[in-house]
């Protein structure tokens, strides 16, 4: 009777023990399953600047398209300012995007590379962006396009429909280098005149407008309208001209079916995507210039309009199909 109750005794101390031990591990695992239920991941801090607004068709709305690709794709909270316009404003609102928190401010467009190289040595924990333009320290990085194979393709197909062997070109701002599109010219046809222009604005269309009137006069009969604002009213007055027009940016052929050859399509929001994958990696941001073309998914051809015969298609999507293919992804 007595060795009952000792063996009972013990049950029951074995049971208290093994109950005690369950409670302590029930309580540990639920306390680190909470802090990490509660626990945040902080976002990335990112200030896109742009000196347009933020309307349809406009270069600023891009910069509202490459927020939205980054807040989807990677740990960021992003934000856009727009209308920062003079020097003064950009540097108010990088100081101040900065005073908040801000890891990479990013200038869309090259007019930011000034006033970015001043702050750059100032503020050596933020790394400073520009879509285009320059740059001079360590945490300052320029995304550029290298646009030269599609634009080589765009010289091509313009080539084979001019009939008055002058085609030109209408740019937003002055380029070093823009070789591709003249050098698809005369590899088809080396007897065909390009003419340059440059409106040095992104949105004037009327001046865009008088430029293309002038190349009419000079016998031009196809445009590469290499604008964004503008295109729309290039389009419209080249629908009265009688020319055709490559577009730019997106698939601009809804503006005009009957004129618009073809479009370079330039996902300026897909180079947003590839600064956050720089900055993520290994590595992060790189210094100095970082250059862009198709293998990055940022240049592409539209379709080819109504204009072409069967046999001039076949010609330029065999040609197409030979520079994408020089132009898989890295």
């Amino acid at each position: 009777m007595q060795r009952s109750r000792q063996l009972r005794l013990i049950l029951l101390l074995a049971l208290i023990v093994v109950a005690s031990f369950l409670i302590i591990i029930i309580s540990k695992t639920h306390g680190i399953i909470s802090q990490q239920t509660t626990k945040k991941v902080e976002n990335t801090s990112v200030a896109i600047l742009t000196s347009d607004i933020l309307t349809d068709q406009s270069w600023g709305s891009l910069a509202y398209k490459g927020k939205i690709n980054i807040e989807q794709q990677y740990p960021v909270s992003a934000q856009v300012i727009s209308e920062v316009n003079t020097n003064q404003k950009m540097k108010e609102a990088a100081e101040k995007v900065i005073q908040n928190g801000t890891k990479v401010v990013i200038g869309h467009g090259r007019e930011f590379s000034t006033v970015f190289t001043e702050l750059a040595p100032k503020y050596p924990h933020v790394h400073f962006v520009t879509i285009h333009g320059t740059s001079r320290y360590k945490n300052q990085t320029v995304y550029t396009f290298d646009q030269t194979k599609i634009e080589h393709m765009a010289g091509t197909a313009a080539a084979i429909k001019t009939k008055t062997k002058k085609i030109g070109l209408i740019d937003t701002f002055a380029k070093e280098k823009n070789p591709g599109f003249e050098q698809g010219i005369k590899a088809y046809d080396s007897s065909i005149a390009f003419y340059y222009r440059v409106v040095n604005s992104r949105d004037d269309g009327a001046k865009a407008v008088k430029l293309l009137r002038e190349l009419k006069d000079q016998g031009v009969d196809i445009v590469y309208a290499k604008g964004n604002s503008y295109n729309q009213e290039v389009i419209q007055e080249a629908k009265t001209q009688g020319m055709y027009v490559i577009g730019y940016l997106d698939d601009q052929a809804y503006m005009g079916r009957s004129v618009i050859l073809t479009s370079v399509i330039n996902d300026v929001p897909q180079a947003y995507n590839v600064i956050m994958k720089d900055y993520f990696s290994k590595k992060g941001l790189p210094s100095g210039e970082v250059k862009l073309d198709a293998r990055d998914g940022v240049y592409k051809l539209a379709p080819f309009g109504p204009m072409y015969s069967k046999r001039e298609k076949q010609i330029l999507y065999s040609l197409y199909s030979k520079v994408r293919m020089s132009t898989q992804p890295k």
